[in-house]
Protein backbone atom coordinates (compact mmCIF):
# COMPACT_ATOMS: atom_id res chain seq x y z
CA UNK A 1 0.00 0.00 0.00
CA UNK A 2 0.99 3.61 -0.99
CA UNK A 3 1.08 5.95 1.17
CA UNK A 4 1.93 10.15 0.47
CA UNK A 5 2.46 13.18 2.46
CA UNK A 6 3.56 16.65 1.59
CA UNK A 7 6.75 17.56 2.07
CA UNK A 8 5.08 21.33 2.99
CA UNK A 9 3.55 20.06 6.01
CA UNK A 10 6.55 17.96 7.31
CA UNK A 11 8.35 21.24 7.63
CA UNK A 12 6.07 23.63 9.41
CA UNK A 13 2.93 21.96 9.82
CA UNK A 14 1.92 20.77 12.88
CA UNK A 15 -0.82 18.80 10.74
CA UNK A 16 0.11 16.21 8.50
CA UNK A 17 -2.07 14.49 5.89
CA UNK A 18 -1.59 11.14 4.41
CA UNK A 19 -3.35 10.19 1.70
CA UNK A 20 -3.41 7.16 -0.70
CA UNK A 21 -2.93 6.94 -4.40
CA UNK A 22 -6.22 8.04 -4.80
CA UNK A 23 -6.14 11.35 -2.92
CA UNK A 24 -7.90 10.05 -0.11
CA UNK A 25 -7.25 11.05 3.34
CA UNK A 26 -6.25 7.99 5.23
CA UNK A 27 -4.43 9.31 8.33
CA UNK A 28 -4.17 13.18 10.05
CA UNK A 29 -0.54 13.38 11.79
CA UNK A 30 -0.30 16.05 14.38
CA UNK A 31 2.90 17.26 16.53
CA UNK A 32 2.03 18.96 20.23
CA UNK A 33 2.96 22.47 19.92
CA UNK A 34 4.27 21.83 23.48
CA UNK A 35 5.87 19.30 22.77
CA UNK A 36 7.29 19.04 19.50
CA UNK A 37 8.80 15.67 19.56
CA UNK A 38 5.14 13.48 20.34
CA UNK A 39 3.81 12.66 17.52
CA UNK A 40 0.21 10.96 17.12
CA UNK A 41 -1.68 9.02 14.27
CA UNK A 42 -5.56 9.33 14.25
CA UNK A 43 -7.66 7.61 11.26
CA UNK A 44 -10.36 9.36 9.20
CA UNK A 45 -13.02 9.28 12.10
CA UNK A 46 -10.85 11.50 14.33
CA UNK A 47 -9.54 8.21 16.68
CA UNK A 48 -6.16 7.78 17.99
CA UNK A 49 -4.64 5.09 16.74
CA UNK A 50 -1.08 5.60 17.38
CA UNK A 51 1.79 7.47 18.68
CA UNK A 52 5.79 8.28 19.42
CA UNK A 53 6.21 10.11 22.14
CA UNK A 54 9.21 10.26 24.51
CA UNK A 55 10.00 7.05 27.02
CA UNK A 56 12.99 7.55 28.43
CA UNK A 57 14.71 11.39 28.33
CA UNK A 58 17.89 10.92 29.76
CA UNK A 59 18.87 8.04 27.72
CA UNK A 60 16.43 9.41 24.72
CA UNK A 61 14.59 6.71 23.88
CA UNK A 62 11.44 6.53 22.34
CA UNK A 63 8.25 4.70 22.45
CA UNK A 64 6.06 3.60 19.12
CA UNK A 65 2.38 2.85 20.43
CA UNK A 66 -0.42 1.70 18.56
CA UNK A 67 -3.85 1.16 19.97
CA UNK A 68 -1.91 2.20 23.22
CA UNK A 69 -0.39 -0.96 23.20
CA UNK A 70 3.86 -0.35 22.47
CA UNK A 71 5.05 -1.59 18.78
CA UNK A 72 8.24 -0.73 19.05
CA UNK A 73 10.82 1.78 20.41
CA UNK A 74 13.86 4.28 19.14
CA UNK A 75 16.80 3.50 21.11
CA UNK A 76 18.54 6.92 19.76
CA UNK A 77 17.06 10.22 18.10
CA UNK A 78 18.92 9.76 14.64
CA UNK A 79 20.69 12.99 15.33
CA UNK A 80 24.01 13.61 12.56
CA UNK A 81 24.91 11.67 9.17
CA UNK A 82 22.49 8.33 10.98
CA UNK A 83 22.64 5.98 8.32
CA UNK A 84 20.84 3.15 10.23
CA UNK A 85 18.22 2.84 12.97
CA UNK A 86 16.97 -0.24 14.87
CA UNK A 87 13.32 -0.59 16.21
CA UNK A 88 13.65 -3.37 18.89
CA UNK A 89 10.49 -5.66 19.36
CA UNK A 90 9.14 -5.09 16.15
CA UNK A 91 12.90 -6.27 14.63
CA UNK A 92 12.79 -3.83 11.63
CA UNK A 93 16.56 -2.45 10.54
CA UNK A 94 15.74 0.94 8.83
CA UNK A 95 18.89 1.16 6.24
CA UNK A 96 19.40 3.76 3.51
CA UNK A 97 19.85 7.74 3.27
CA UNK A 98 18.21 9.45 6.55
CA UNK A 99 18.35 12.87 5.10
CA UNK A 100 17.13 12.77 2.29
CA UNK A 101 14.19 10.51 2.84
CA UNK A 102 15.74 7.50 0.79
CA UNK A 103 15.42 4.23 2.86
CA UNK A 104 13.88 1.34 3.72
CA UNK A 105 13.00 -1.05 6.57
CA UNK A 106 13.94 -4.71 6.75
CA UNK A 107 12.62 -6.93 8.91
CA UNK A 108 14.38 -10.59 9.11
CA UNK A 109 16.06 -10.19 5.30
CA UNK A 110 12.75 -8.68 3.91
CA UNK A 111 11.53 -5.76 3.30
CA UNK A 112 8.45 -4.72 5.24
CA UNK A 113 8.59 -0.70 4.33
CA UNK A 114 10.30 2.07 1.53
CA UNK A 115 10.56 5.82 2.01
CA UNK A 116 11.64 7.82 -1.03
CA UNK A 117 10.65 11.24 -1.98
CA UNK A 118 8.08 11.66 -5.03
CA UNK A 119 7.16 14.81 -6.62
CA UNK A 120 3.52 14.81 -5.79
CA UNK A 121 0.21 17.03 -7.76
CA UNK A 122 0.81 20.23 -8.90
CA UNK A 123 4.67 20.10 -8.57
CA UNK A 124 4.82 19.50 -4.71
CA UNK A 125 8.18 17.19 -3.11
CA UNK A 126 6.57 14.86 -1.00
CA UNK A 127 7.59 11.48 0.81
CA UNK A 128 5.80 8.17 -0.77
CA UNK A 129 5.93 5.37 1.91
CA UNK A 130 5.26 2.11 0.85
CA UNK A 131 4.30 -0.42 3.24
CA UNK A 132 3.70 -4.18 2.41
CA UNK A 133 0.92 -4.81 5.03
CA UNK A 134 -1.64 -2.54 5.98
CA UNK A 135 -1.13 -3.61 9.78
CA UNK A 136 2.48 -1.61 9.27
CA UNK A 137 1.12 1.24 7.95
CA UNK A 138 0.62 3.27 10.84
CA UNK A 139 4.02 2.22 12.57
CA UNK A 140 5.41 3.20 9.33
CA UNK A 141 3.97 6.24 8.81
CA UNK A 142 5.07 7.40 12.36
CA UNK A 143 8.89 6.38 11.70
CA UNK A 144 9.09 8.54 7.82
CA UNK A 145 7.18 11.39 9.98
CA UNK A 146 9.73 11.15 13.19
CA UNK A 147 12.58 10.83 10.48
CA UNK A 148 12.32 13.05 8.50
CA UNK A 149 11.59 15.93 11.05
CA UNK A 150 14.57 15.01 12.87
CA UNK A 151 17.67 13.64 11.36
CA UNK A 152 19.65 16.28 11.34
CA UNK A 153 22.43 17.32 8.38
CA UNK A 154 25.81 18.62 10.35
CA UNK A 155 25.86 21.97 8.94
CA UNK A 156 22.42 22.68 10.41
CA UNK A 157 21.94 24.77 13.86
CA UNK A 158 21.44 23.43 17.29
CA UNK A 159 17.46 24.27 18.23
CA UNK A 160 17.62 23.90 22.25
CA UNK A 161 13.98 23.81 22.20
CA UNK A 162 13.82 20.23 20.96
CA UNK A 163 15.99 19.45 23.34
CA UNK A 164 16.48 15.96 21.36
CA UNK A 165 20.49 15.09 22.52
CA UNK A 166 22.91 16.74 20.81
CA UNK A 167 25.75 16.67 23.13
CA UNK A 168 27.51 20.28 21.68
CA UNK A 169 25.89 23.50 21.25
CA UNK A 170 29.04 23.91 18.20
CA UNK A 171 28.38 23.77 15.04
CA UNK A 172 29.52 20.43 13.41
CA UNK A 173 31.76 22.82 10.69
CA UNK A 174 33.91 25.09 12.59
CA UNK A 175 34.06 27.68 10.18
CA UNK A 176 35.39 30.12 12.87
CA UNK A 177 39.38 28.73 12.59
CA UNK A 178 39.29 29.27 8.86
CA UNK A 179 40.02 31.73 6.35
CA UNK A 180 36.38 31.85 4.59
CA UNK A 181 33.73 34.59 4.27
CA UNK A 182 30.07 34.20 5.46
CA UNK A 183 28.92 33.53 1.88
CA UNK A 184 31.33 29.96 1.27
CA UNK A 185 28.89 28.08 4.24
CA UNK A 186 27.57 25.31 2.28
Amino acid sequence: MKFYIRKADLMVGNILVVTNQNKETIFIASRDKDNPLLIQLYNRLNTKIGEIKIKNNFLKIYSIEINEEEKATINAVPVIEMKYVFLSKINWNIIGNLITSDYHALQSGKEVMKVQPTVMNQGQPGLEINVNDMDNGPIGILIAIFLDKYVRIPSMKHEPELNIGLKSKLSYFNFKNRDCKKTDRF
